[in-house]
């Protein structure tokens, strides 16, 4: 009922932002996304909005879809690969529920290649399990075009499907076996972390050198970064391990200051994947030291 509707309830915010930072890929365009759905309900015949929740699910999914449909000329000329603004830190309690999700970089990175539909459907579906039913009612659609649509889009993902969650103390291990190899230079250690079909994806949104196509291998990846070292010096001395999101990540920092963020996955006792954000726009470069990061992931 209405009257026993609270929208400052923290978990109805919760729920709205991670929904919106699920078709987005961004914090801040989720964050105005939620704004204006709860403008429009202030704004609403209140007393005819018998659920209020489903009216706000509804509202945040269909603003999202316009602004999927504008945002999708302007990632065609992105410069370089377009990788969602990550989560790593939770300095309230909307962007915590985001970082207990299923929300992962990596996850985020292979719905971009669906269509915006497809995206809201699989989103829907797969993240926060709602039914067909459910789905077409919020999105204004037939349940068997919520299902096609769903169809189409697991077709997409069949290729990159992620991996099952690693238990924290195994991925930390993992981690900063990769970060102390990556400070030595050691490449038959970092053959031995980088999984042989491993990924490795840049976004520096043009404000800052980064990889602009995504490499593959273990060996391109760790020619890679043996290069950085050779060409610029002991770049890896101040990665520290983090929490990314929903899973293990890395957070690089220059004179203290934070200018990368990497999202990391694990397979069988090997990375197979980083996605590295460095564009200041999305990390808030010098917005977090390093004593704060290793107080945010304090040893297990």
């Amino acid at each position: 009922m209405l009257s026993s509707f609270n929208l400052q309830e923290p978990s109805e915010r919760k729920r709205l932002l991670s929904l919106a930072y699920g078709y987005l890929g961004s914090l801040v365009e989720g964050e105005d996304i939620v704004q204006e759905a709860l403008l429009r309900f202030e704004q609403s015949d209140q007393a005819s909005i018998q659920n209020v929740e489903a009216w706000l699910t509804t509202v945040v999914t269909r603003l999202s879809i316009d602004k999927l449909r504008s945002a999708q000329h302007r990632r065609e000329v992105y410069p370089g690969e377009w990788l969602p603004e990550p989560v790593f830190r939770a300095p309230t309690p909307e962007q915590d529920a985001i970082t207990r999700s299923r929300l992962s970089v990596g996850l985020l990175y292979l719905l971009e290649k669906l269509e915006p539909e497809q995206r809201v459907v699989f989103v829907l579906r797969e993240v926060f399990e709602h039914s067909y039913q459910s789905i077409a009612e919020i999105t204004g659609k037939s349940e068997a075009a919520c299902r096609q649509l769903m169809v189409r889009a697991r077709a997409a993902l069949d290729r990159a499907k992620e991996a099952p969650p690693v238990p924290r103390a195994i991925a930390d291990s993992i981690v900063t076996r990769f970060i102390d190899a990556l400070a030595q230079g050691d490449e038959k250690a970092l053959l031995g972390i980088i999984a042989q079909d491993a990924v490795l994806v840049g976004d520096g949104g043009g404000k800052v050198p980064s990889i602009l196509n995504p490499l593959y291998g273990a060996d391109h990846i760790t020619r890679f970064f043996l290069g950085l070292l050779r060409k610029n010096g002991n770049v890896f001395e101040e990665v520290r391990p983090g929490t990314v999101n929903s899973g293990p990540g890395m957070l690089t920092f220059r004179d203290g200051q934070l200018v990368a963020v990497a999202s990391v996955s694990i397979q069988d006792g090997r990375i197979t994947a980083i996605y590295s954000v460095s564009n200041p726009d999305k990390i808030e470069a010098g917005g977090v030291t390093e004593q704060e990061a290793e107080r945010s992931h304090p040893p297990c």
